[in-house]
């Protein structure tokens, strides 16, 4: 039976809008949809579509006239964030449930918002209003960057873009002036300029009733690559106290109480700071993205089916408390062309209730650096967050993708006004050698190298050996290809290699006769050994990170698990009694050893490559301390021909990826071992393990095997690069700069997922306690202390160990572990220890697992894990201050030209 008709005006064209209108549906309302432009709807053709009305829908008035015509109208509700002030206002003029209108209005407009949240004193960043560039100019004198620029009222990330210099905002303001325009057909002349604010990124999703706001929940953001803010995941409940996830929902119910809203959904954004929670932006609708769905998944109620119900004035009904957890994962296009193929490689199972493609075959696709990105995404739910997280990613990375490129404009074999223009590689040795340049296979590469540049020219204009103008332009463009992250270069041929096509595209922007000198006093070889340096610091610096946190997981277990008793074994053989807290305490001092070398590897890389030219330097009097210095080195090269000659840094550090490796394989194999029901001593949660295809019972604990295996790839790195090195003349050669620094990748990624897997389980493994008892009830491994209190006494030690030898191995082997416990101690009375608790602590010399012992390990763990995580965060800050000094002088240099 028909409960009436349901008007939407408009639709989100990737989210939840085509959803609302089957849901209306499905709730028995009869579905209308008023739209200015059906074409922007591919779903319309379906015949279940609902009745499509064609009007002006950015005129309220026009919509209330359509609104006016529709028999026994219930509701009026729009799912796009640029129609919502106009359902509410013909809502509002029909007498049906809204919001209010000027409320909405104030929320649309984040320059008003932004003032009201101000005014009613709820954090917010630092934001400022622009309507031209001059405005622009003016605002980066009075807030410090990196700043964030955004449309006023955007949606989607659409036009939002992190910016780290003046230039990079100027383009971003001028890009956000029509970002909206081949979406909405709106022009955003006024642009935010906001501080930009570090922090987790979360959401607070709303739902006002008569006045009050109802949480259903607090989501965790994941963001794609800088400098846009595109959203790639979300996880819910986020990973916080439940304390904390009460305080965060009242804050975000403060801010939409206080701009106003009183009735609806609203997805309320903020960033958690050092300082506390601060509101990035307050949107007066349903959160986008999917979320909804996802949501109705893990509160096993539709919200979709909740909000048309309230806005058809029906009682709201709080949604019950979540008891399951869900994961949204988006995969994004890395390249424009023409999608030839999509689609998911293996089919969802129970964990995976929803997943989509959000493109079809045969689409011309653009990197728009918004939500138009997304290809395709999978919602994961599962009783545990990690659960639904590993199953949306699982099924995420079943993705099979394949882009055709557009063709590329420039002419890339050759370089312009080069003497490398005759040098065309073979065909079939270029697809061998020189594949297509890949932003997610060559972005570092290109990052690095746009930073030496930034630091040569800067370096060249001070020497006086190029024009301060022509560096100034150079920089410009170079400034420009960052931060367009360098998509121009994406999916182009390189037959000369990555260096030469990126220097192809300086010359188109910049013409032959400024990019000609940008290459002075400088060749590949010391670019090469530079950038493989600087690509090894940020690779050595972040697998120090990764130990920190494994570390850390470590030392949130150390204090409970040393108060349980386990066995100690030597051989595979139990020896003392001992505890799970003491052996993770050997672990994390023996990665604090290996992490320390890390460091001094970090310490030891202080000579800049550049300079040394192809081996030989350079005739021309350049200042390599200055380009060193603005990289975050101390000095210079010192020899040209060991500069480009030798990768011993790069063997050094495969050599101790290769150490922490074997210590972490050694650590999988323990607790694999442990796991295994004849040890029985560890337990590992279900989703950090699997099930067999065939054995119903079995419990794979699969991931310390993926742990042992990642040891194979990086020993494996270490031995090809040593190989590839070993042979080689002592000069620049393709063996050494290539073949034997590409295994650092590899590398990296073996040992970071057998870091980040490791940490896991030491954080999620739980110890059973009574097996862990039983193996040592019997009294044997006790003895040893017994015939160390009987040497104390007098007996010489040898004499007593062979007294206890005798006396337990008279004990019978079919009596009960109590029985045989008893009877060492009728023999052994006055020196055999009354339980295993005093056994273990009475072992608190030379490092032992005694209480004492334990509790000066911890506090030195502690002390050892502050500094080395400060020391890090040292290394990191010196190479943050070069970076910062090196982008001042570049804009002073930029500012200096564009004055003058």
């Amino acid at each position: 039976m028909s409960r009436g008709s349901f008007l939407f005006v408009e639709s989100n064209t990737t989210g939840t809008g085509e959803l609302f209108l089957k849901r209306a549906r499905a709730l028995g309302f009869e579905p209308y949809l008023v739209v200015r432009n059906r074409a922007r709807y591919p779903f319309l053709e379906d015949s279940a579509a609902p009745q499509v009305i064609e009007a002006e829908t950015r005129n309220s008035d026009d919509v209330i006239e359509v609104a006016s015509k529709i028999a026994r109208l219930k509701g009026i509700y729009s799912s796009s964030d640029y129609f919502v002030e106009t359902a509410s206002r013909a809502a509002t003029a029909m007498g049906l449930p809204a919001a209010n209108p000027e409320a909405i209005s104030t929320c649309r407009n984040k320059w008003k918002q932004a003032l009201q949240l101000q005014r009613e004193s709820i954090a917010i960043p630092a934001t400022r209003l622009a309507a031209s560039v001059t405005d622009v100019e003016n605002i980066l004198t009075q807030v410090a960057l990196p700043v964030v620029v955004k449309p006023v009222s955007g949606s989607g990330s659409s036009g939002v873009r992190l910016c780290d210099s003046a230039t990079a905002a100027i383009k971003a303001f001028e890009s956000a002036k029509n970002a909206l325009l081949d979406q909405v057909e709106l022009t955003s002349p006024e642009i935010l300029v906001q501080q930009y604010v570090e922090g987790k990124e979360y959401s607070a999703e709303l739902i006002a009733y008569d006045g009050a706001l109802h949480c259903l929940g607090i989501l965790a953001k994941h963001k794609g690559p800088i400098p846009s803010f595109i959203e790639i995941g979300h996880d819910f409940p986020a990973a916080l106290p439940q304390s904390s996830l009460k305080d965060l929902a009242s804050f975000a119910a403060g801010a939409a109480s206080a701009l106003g809203l009183e009735f609806g959904p609203a997805h309320v954004e903020f960033v958690i700071t050092e300082a506390g929670p601060v509101i990035i932006e307050v949107n007066p609708r349903l959160a986008g993205g999917m979320i909804p769905v996802m949501l109705s998944h893990a509160l096993g109620t539709s919200v979709l089916d909740t909000v048309i119900k309230l806005y058809a004035g029906e009682a709201f009904a709080p949604l019950g408390a979540s008891t399951r957890a869900g994961a949204i994962r988006f995969c994004l296009t890395d390249k424009p062309g023409e999608l030839k193929r999509l689609s998911f490689s293996r089919s969802a199972d129970e964990t995976v209730p929803e997943a989509g493609l959000l493109k079809s075959e045969g689409e011309e696709l653009q990197i728009s650096g918004d939500f138009r990105d997304r290809v395709a995404y999978a919602i994961g739910i599962a009783d545990e967050l990690n659960a639904a997280t590993m199953a949306a990613e699982r099924m995420i990375d079943s993705i099979v993708i394949d882009i055709e490129a557009a063709a590329c404009e420039a002419d890339n074999d050759k370089v312009a006004g080069s003497s490398q223009s005759k040098w065309n590689l073979h065909p079939d040795a270029m697809k061998l050698l020189a594949p297509p340049i890949q932003i997610a296979r060559d972005g570092r590469l290109l990052r690095h190298q746009a930073s030496i540049d930034q630091a040569h020219l800067v370096m060249l204009a001070d020497q006086g050996l190029v024009s301060q103008a022509v560096a100034a332009d150079l920089l410009k463009h170079i400034l420009a290809l960052q931060d367009e992250g360098f998509q121009s270069l994406d999916g182009r041929d390189a037959p000369r290699g990555v260096y030469l096509a990126y220097e192809a595209e300086l010359t188109a922007r910049a013409g032959p006769e400024k990019a000609g000198w940008l290459h002075l006093a400088r060749s590949r070889n010391d670019l090469n050994a530079t950038i493989s340096l600087l690509v090894l610091r940020e690779t050595a610096c972040s697998i120090s990170q990764q130990i920190g946190t494994a570390q850390d997981a470590l030392l949130q277990r150390v204090e409970e698990a040393s108060r349980l008793v386990a066995p100690l074994y030597s051989q595979y053989q139990i020896a003392l009694p001992g505890s799970p807290g003491h052996y993770l305490l050997g672990v994390f001092f023996a990665l604090s050893r290996e992490r320390q070398r890390l460091h001094w590897l970090l310490e030891d890389i202080r000579n800049c490559p550049m300079g040394a030219c192809a081996g030989g330097g350079t005739s021309m009097p350049i200042d390599p301390t200055k380009t060193a210095n603005l990289l975050g080195f101390e000095l210079p090269s010192f020899n040209s021909l060991d500069t480009v000659a030798s990768r011993d840094h790069h063997l050094q550090a495969l050599s101790l990826f290769a150490g922490v490796s074997i210590l972490l394989s050694r650590v999988a194999q323990d607790l694999q071992v442990w796991t295994t029901r004849e040890f029985a001593l560890i337990d590992v949660p279900d989703n950090l393990a699997g099930g067999s295809s065939m054995l119903p019972q079995k419990k794979n604990p699969f991931l310390l095997e993926h742990i042992k295996g990642s040891a194979s790839t990086v020993i494996g790195a270490y031995i090809s690069a040593a190989t590839a090195t070993c042979k080689a003349p002592f000069s620049n050669a393709i063996e050494v700069s290539n073949y034997g620094c590409s295994s650092l990748g590899p590398a990296e990624e073996a040992l970071n997922r057998g870091i980040i897997l490791t940490s896991l389980i030491v954080k999620y493994l739980s110890f059973n306690v009574r097996p862990m008892r039983q193996n040592l009830e019997d009294g044997s491994s006790m003895t040893v202390v017994a015939a160390e209190r009987m040497a104390s006494q007098g007996v010489p030690f040898r004499r007593a160990h062979t007294l206890v030898g005798d006396i337990a191995k008279g004990v019978s082997q079919k009596s009960s572990a109590a029985e045989s416990r008893s009877e060492l101690a009728s023999h052994l009375a006055g020196v055999v220890p009354a339980t295993l608790e005093e056994c273990r602590d009475a072992l608190q010399f030379g490092g032992g697992p005694g209480k004492r012992s334990v509790d000066d390990q911890i506090f030195a763990a502690r002390t050892l894990f502050r500094n080395t995580q400060l020391q890090c965060a040292d290394i990191r800050a010196h190479w943050a201050r070069a970076e910062m000094h090196r982008k001042q002088l570049v804009q002073e240099l930029i500012d200096r030209n564009r004055t003058a």
